[in-house]
Protein backbone atom coordinates (compact mmCIF):
# COMPACT_ATOMS: atom_id res chain seq x y z
CA UNK A 1 0.00 0.00 0.00
CA UNK A 2 2.93 2.33 0.64
CA UNK A 3 3.98 1.89 -2.99
CA UNK A 4 0.65 3.35 -4.15
CA UNK A 5 1.35 6.63 -2.36
CA UNK A 6 4.57 7.23 -4.32
CA UNK A 7 4.10 6.94 -8.05
CA UNK A 8 5.50 9.14 -10.75
CA UNK A 9 4.93 8.24 -14.37
CA UNK A 10 8.22 9.31 -15.96
CA UNK A 11 6.88 8.61 -19.44
CA UNK A 12 4.05 11.09 -18.84
CA UNK A 13 6.46 13.72 -17.55
CA UNK A 14 8.63 13.17 -20.62
CA UNK A 15 5.54 13.54 -22.82
CA UNK A 16 4.68 16.84 -21.09
CA UNK A 17 8.22 18.13 -21.69
CA UNK A 18 7.99 17.21 -25.39
CA UNK A 19 4.59 18.87 -25.76
CA UNK A 20 5.82 22.01 -24.01
CA UNK A 21 8.82 22.09 -26.38
CA UNK A 22 6.40 21.88 -29.30
CA UNK A 23 4.22 24.67 -27.89
CA UNK A 24 7.31 26.80 -27.29
CA UNK A 25 8.44 26.24 -30.89
CA UNK A 26 4.98 27.25 -32.13
CA UNK A 27 5.04 30.34 -29.89
CA UNK A 28 8.40 31.37 -31.31
CA UNK A 29 6.97 31.00 -34.81
CA UNK A 30 3.99 33.18 -33.87
CA UNK A 31 6.35 35.71 -32.32
CA UNK A 32 8.37 35.83 -35.51
CA UNK A 33 5.21 36.40 -37.54
CA UNK A 34 4.10 39.17 -35.19
CA UNK A 35 7.48 40.90 -35.56
CA UNK A 36 8.02 40.59 -39.30
CA UNK A 37 4.64 39.76 -40.81
CA UNK A 38 2.67 42.72 -39.55
CA UNK A 39 4.64 45.68 -40.87
CA UNK A 40 2.46 48.60 -41.88
CA UNK A 41 4.48 50.88 -44.16
CA UNK A 42 3.77 54.56 -44.58
CA UNK A 43 1.12 55.15 -47.20
CA UNK A 44 -0.31 51.63 -47.03
CA UNK A 45 -3.52 52.96 -45.51
CA UNK A 46 -3.79 55.75 -48.03
CA UNK A 47 -2.43 59.27 -48.24
CA UNK A 48 -3.65 62.75 -47.60
CA UNK A 49 -5.69 62.28 -44.43
CA UNK A 50 -4.56 63.28 -40.96
CA UNK A 51 -5.57 60.03 -39.20
CA UNK A 52 -3.11 57.96 -41.24
CA UNK A 53 -0.15 58.65 -38.94
CA UNK A 54 -2.26 58.00 -35.82
CA UNK A 55 -3.49 54.68 -37.26
CA UNK A 56 0.06 53.57 -38.05
CA UNK A 57 1.22 54.61 -34.56
CA UNK A 58 -1.67 52.72 -32.95
CA UNK A 59 -0.78 49.71 -35.06
CA UNK A 60 2.87 49.96 -33.96
CA UNK A 61 1.82 50.26 -30.31
CA UNK A 62 -0.45 47.21 -30.57
CA UNK A 63 2.27 45.26 -32.37
CA UNK A 64 4.72 46.04 -29.56
CA UNK A 65 2.12 45.08 -26.94
CA UNK A 66 1.46 41.73 -28.65
CA UNK A 67 5.18 41.00 -29.07
CA UNK A 68 6.23 41.85 -25.51
CA UNK A 69 3.22 41.67 -23.21
CA UNK A 70 1.42 38.74 -24.80
CA UNK A 71 3.75 36.52 -26.81
CA UNK A 72 6.90 37.37 -24.86
CA UNK A 73 5.30 36.63 -21.51
CA UNK A 74 3.70 33.43 -22.80
CA UNK A 75 7.03 32.25 -24.21
CA UNK A 76 8.77 32.90 -20.89
CA UNK A 77 5.98 31.15 -18.96
CA UNK A 78 6.00 28.09 -21.22
CA UNK A 79 9.81 28.01 -21.24
CA UNK A 80 9.89 28.17 -17.44
CA UNK A 81 7.28 25.43 -17.17
CA UNK A 82 9.18 23.26 -19.64
CA UNK A 83 12.44 23.78 -17.73
CA UNK A 84 10.87 22.98 -14.35
CA UNK A 85 9.04 19.93 -15.70
CA UNK A 86 12.27 18.68 -17.26
CA UNK A 87 14.11 19.21 -13.96
CA UNK A 88 11.39 17.36 -12.06
CA UNK A 89 11.59 14.50 -14.56
CA UNK A 90 15.35 14.31 -14.09
CA UNK A 91 15.08 14.43 -10.30
CA UNK A 92 12.49 11.64 -10.21
CA UNK A 93 14.53 9.60 -12.66
CA UNK A 94 17.64 10.04 -10.52
CA UNK A 95 15.73 9.10 -7.38
CA UNK A 96 14.32 6.01 -9.09
CA UNK A 97 17.82 4.97 -10.12
CA UNK A 98 19.21 5.62 -6.62
CA UNK A 99 16.40 3.57 -5.07
CA UNK A 100 16.96 0.75 -7.54
CA UNK A 101 20.70 0.76 -6.84
CA UNK A 102 20.09 0.79 -3.08
CA UNK A 103 17.72 -2.15 -3.37
CA UNK A 104 20.24 -4.09 -5.47
CA UNK A 105 22.97 -3.44 -2.91
CA UNK A 106 20.63 -4.52 -0.13
CA UNK A 107 19.73 -7.71 -1.97
CA UNK A 108 23.31 -8.60 -2.80
CA UNK A 109 24.56 -7.95 0.74
CA UNK A 110 21.68 -9.88 2.31
CA UNK A 111 22.25 -12.65 -0.23
CA UNK A 112 25.90 -12.81 0.85
CA UNK A 113 24.86 -13.07 4.51
CA UNK A 114 22.68 -16.08 3.82
CA UNK A 115 25.16 -17.94 1.61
Amino acid sequence: MANDSYRVDLDRLDEVVKKLNSVLKDMQSASGKAKSGTHLPEGSLGKGFEEEAALRQTHADMKTFIETDVLGKLERLIGDLQKKTSQAHGAYQDQEQDTSNAMKKGQSSSHNNYS
